[in-house]
């Protein structure tokens, strides 16, 4: 079980910004009063994060969630494990000639089986380019899919419409920097070329109409900034970092920012992987990243992620994105989409294009992982 401490704090105890969203602190002036219990772990969550089986979850739960030293023993001997068992190993088990998944052609379509879905979970578990898999990889990626102006593209080189993408370009920067091509050029450009279209709202938006931010087009740029500062602090990318999350905030991270009314039901559920898609635990977990906490914007989407916890102390996995059906698209290669591609499996395992770690409907150490890792960044945890 999860116990509360009898030390008491708020959720808002604080601001980031000097000049927060004067109707969004309005609006959260009765939540930001309420008193909230900060909760420890039990020991059966830990011990269930640490198990040896999942070398992911244990390194992360003992270097970001117990602030264990990088080079001690036990926690190098746990890292040099990811990509030998567990969740990491059983994606590199499906490569195709130790360099693509399920299609030679194109590292986008089909979905989500092809090389570039399987790279971002890769990267978010922990496996870097020192295996010499994963570097072919990123190699065969970009050799079909950089675009040498900037950005990538989701079409591969020689198609009519092999031009930039937002939401691609933003998803792989984070996880090309995370695997170690922070200073890589094509990252560098791919990066300047997200902060040439952030809109005046601080939002992107993967539509080239489109004059208002969107929350599945700003979670990418904002999470490949988080990484990417990570690394290194250039001119400009804080100051694109924080318009970007005071979009987010200014939506109350799930709402409309007109009537207060969610945005989408899928927002408030709980996924893993997200591929290009959003949910309020994303939306938190980057923004903690970034160093933002105690705002009161955040208030909502903090105590909704405290509402679905289990009586055990875990997190449910809410739905898995089913991938497509087939391996081609609805109209050939004019488009890289299928209508089902989103539909989610909320029960079991789905087909072999859902690329999927845990069994959706049952707690999930990575969900309940990333849910501790906000509430530690926020303050709401306490660890023994």
């Amino acid at each position: 079980m999860i116990d509360k401490c009898y030390s008491w704090t708020s959720v808002s105890t604080g601001q980031v910004y000097s000049s927060p969203d004067p109707s969004a602190t309005e609006r959260s002036n009765t939540l930001a009063q309420i008193q909230v219990p900060r909760i420890t772990v039990s020991k059966a969550v830990l011990d269930w994060l640490l198990e040896e089986n999942e070398p992911s979850a244990r390194y992360e739960t003992l270097v970001r969630l117990l602030g264990r030293d990088e080079n001690e023993p036990s926690v190098r001997t746990t890292r040099s494990l990811i990509g030998t068992r567990g969740w990491a190993a059983r994606i590199l088990d499906r490569q195709k000639h130790q360099t693509y998944w399920d299609n030679p052609n194109s590292c986008y379509v089909p979905k989500f089986s092809a090389c570039w879905w399987q790279l971002i979970v890769l990267a978010d578990l922990g496996v870097s380019s020192k295996d010499p898999r994963v570097a072919k990889a990123v190699e065969h990626f970009l050799e079909l899919h950089n675009v040498e102006t900037g950005g990538v593209s989701l079409r591969p080189k020689g198609h009519e419409k092999f031009e930039p993408h937002i939401c691609a370009t933003g998803n792989m920067v984070r996880a090309l920097a995370r695997m170690g091509y922070a200073e890589d050029d094509r990252v560098l450009d791919a990066l300047d070329w997200l902060m040439s279209k952030q809109l005046p709202d601080g939002g992107w938006n993967c539509s080239a109409p489109g004059k208002h931010g969107s929350f599945m087009a700003t979670i990418e740029p904002l999470w490949a900034l988080s990484e990417m500062m990570a690394h290194d602090a250039r001119k400009g990318w804080e100051a694109s970092a924080k318009r970007g999350s005071e979009f987010l905030l200014k939506h109350r991270i799930f709402k409309s920012d007109k009537d207060d009314s969610v945005v989408m039901l899928d927002f408030l559920r709980l996924h893993y992987p997200l591929h290009y898609a959003y949910d309020f635990l994303h939306g938190l977990r980057v923004l903690t990243e970034l160093g933002v906490k105690n705002d009161p914007r955040m208030d909502d989407a903090v105590s909704l992620l405290l509402e679905k916890r289990l009586p055990d102390g875990k997190w449910l996995l809410d739905g898995v994105y089913r991938g497509w059906r087939h391996p081609h698209a609805m109209h050939g290669e004019e488009t890289v989409s299928r209508p089902e591609e989103r539909e989610l499996i909320t029960q079991g395992w789905g087909t072999e294009r859902a690329l999927q770690l845990e069994e959706a409907g049952k707690p999930s150490k990575w969900i309940t992982l990333q849910a501790l890792l906000v509430l530690k960044r926020v303050g709401l945890l306490h660890l023994e």
